[in-house]
């Protein structure tokens, strides 16, 4: 593998780069009509997709590769040999970078080749189409939409893709923004106000460390529905934080500190620092009028939040629930 100033910093960068380099050679011969008519990019499964890959990624499912998508009339006309010459020229790697190593060759087909955009929207979502309603959208896993909202599209001249991913893009309904929203400052008032200092004192210390972690997850995902972005997978959320922002950031500094704390046993100043994350939380609360209370447990601000859901059914199920599947 080339180690040098040229090489991509990025798996996003290397699939472009790659894309540019070979689209000409995929379309040759018969093909070039679809320049104007298909949808190509990096979206999906993968790391790089979130652009947090780094040399630790790179012994997986990481290399040149990017993705064609096709209007379902092109696609069955054109997909299945478009996907042969796709695959014969991503197997002589590219600029220095072997071909991609799968750790399995279906999902490794799914990350990257040609697909129908209603397939690939299928494959990541379980519907060809969008979410219509609020329980449709509850069916769908948040880190699925997150998958099929990431990465970059280098060129659509259909729209179709486009078109979909805006739609996603856009976020929740609000009526269930605002319900993940409460239901993460209720559990987090559980988990890390009330329960993380009372465990620490049982010397119950596998809990308190579970309360640290639940908290930590909650308050981190209020900030992503706040923010409208879809967390992704739970390892690559606290990292996703640094993007969203000075709300993201403040959290990210509290969060790390409260953990530094626990590591060294002092959990008086991990307490301080889990009221320090709760009140960043609070004042964001407030600037955007989704609470007007300045109680700092955080049960208040949720029931403060979940006020403000105009669907009666939603408005009315288990703060402690999970909302999503």
């Amino acid at each position: 593998m080339r180690e040098d100033a040229d090489t991509p910093a990025t798996g996003l960068a290397l699939s472009r780069a790659f894309f540019e380099a070979t689209v000409n050679e995929l379309l040759a011969g018969g093909y070039e009509y679809l320049r104007g008519r298909m949808a190509a990019g990096l979206v999906g499964a993968g790391s790089e997709c979130l652009g947090f890959d780094d040399e630790f990624s790179r012994d997986h499912d990481w290399g040149p590769g990017y993705c064609v998508w096709l209007d379902p009339t092109d696609w069955r006309e054109s997909g299945a040999a478009l996907q042969e010459r796709y695959r014969a020229i991503a197997a002589r790697g590219f600029d220095g970078f072997p071909p991609r190593d799968t750790t399995s060759e279906s999902l490794g087909e799914r990350r990257v080749g040609v697909f129908p955009v209603d397939g690939f929207y299928a494959w990541l979502l379980g519907s060809p189409g969008l979410p219509s309603s609020i329980d449709e959208w509850r069916r769908i896993p948040e880190r699925a939409l997150a998958t099929a909202a990431n990465g970059e599209v280098f060129i659509d001249t259909s729209g179709r893709f486009t078109s979909v991913r805006k739609r996603l893009l856009a976020y929740y309904p609000n009526d269930l923004r605002l319900k993940l929203i409460a239901h993460d400052c209720a559990v987090a008032a559980q988990a890390g106000q009330y329960n993380f200092g009372r465990q620490t004192r049982r010397d119950e210390d596998l809990a308190a460390l579970s309360c640290l972690a639940r908290f930590s997850e909650t308050v981190t995902h209020a900030v992503y529905a706040l923010s409208r972005r879809y967390a992704p997978f739970y390892k690559w959320a606290p990292r996703g934080l640094d993007t969203l922002g000075p709300l993201g950031l403040e959290m990210h500094e509290a969060l790390d500190a409260a953990l530094a704390a626990w590591r060294t046993g002092n959990v008086e100043l991990a307490e301080v620092q889990i009221e320090r994350a709760s009140h960043v939380l609070v004042e964001a609360l407030h600037a955007e009028g989704l609470s007007q209370s300045d109680e700092g447990f955080l049960l208040a601000q949720a029931i403060e939040v979940n006020s403000r859901i105009c669907d009666d059914a939603l408005r009315a199920a288990d703060l402690m629930a999970p909302v999503t599947v």
